[in-house]
């Protein structure tokens, strides 16, 4: 069995599993040599962390006051809470929870596994960090022979974001299968989190998976 989906969530056989860990292991490689900080994420957050954000609360919960996170970026920004920030790079992986309209195949899941790039900055740098986030998940995707195009979905997204940017990849199942978003939220996010010092905040899907799985699996991996 190469990978099985039930109710939206995944399962893969041996192959694609090492597949998937590889390409984990070869973004944060990437990130290693660009000076990216990890941070440990946990995918259980505050329903007040989550609603500060304002981002539509998921209803995939562990109790009445914490949540399951659809991304990395709320446990960061929780992280640095009411303190003050250096301009910094950092990124993080943690299990995902997204609870959709319908679950179909590997494009629609319950669950799954993202790492993310997370940037404070400056006014006057944030064009310099959005171009480097954007450029290393281009970077992964041009290395591996995918076919992608850049997609500017800034006034067609809901959301506080100042700018945004879709990345698809050209699939035989889905067509154009988004796989990463890169946002300039400019200073609403560290507003919303009482985070001073380097406010520019800018968030970048490094990889995701099982979407980022599909043009492997269809060139025969």
């Amino acid at each position: 069995m190469r990978y099985k989906v039930e109710n939206g969530i995944y399962k893969l056989g041996s192959e694609l599993s090492k597949l998937e860990r590889n390409l984990f292991r070869e973004f944060e490689d990437m990130l290693e040599q660009q000076g990216f900080i990890y941070l440990s994420i946990p995918s259980i957050m505050s329903e007040e962390t989550l609603s500060r954000q304002d981002i539509g609360i998921t209803s995939l919960g562990v109790s009445k006051e914490q949540l399951l996170t659809g991304s990395a970026e709320q446990g960061i920004l929780e992280y640095f809470a009411d303190s003050r920030v250096e301009e910094q790079l950092i990124y993080a992986k943690n299990q995902c929870f997204r609870l959709e309209k319908e679950y179909y195949g590997l494009k629609y899941c319950k669950e799954f596994i993202k790492l993310e790039q997370y940037c404070f900055t400056t006014e006057k740098n944030w064009e310099t960090y959005f171009n480097l986030v954007l450029n290393n998940a281009i970077t992964f995707l041009k290395n591996h022979n995918i076919e992608y195009r850049v997609i500017d979905t800034t006034k067609r997204d809901s959301g506080y974001h100042k700018l945004k940017y879709d990345i698809e990849v050209l699939t035989k199942e889905y067509g154009w299968l988004e796989t990463h978003s890169c946002t300039y939220f400019g200073e609403e996010q560290s507003r919303r989190y009482g985070i001073t010092g380097a406010t520019h905040t800018i968030s970048n899907t490094g990889i995701a998976s099982p979407r980022i799985l599909v043009p492997f699996i269809e060139r025969g991996y």
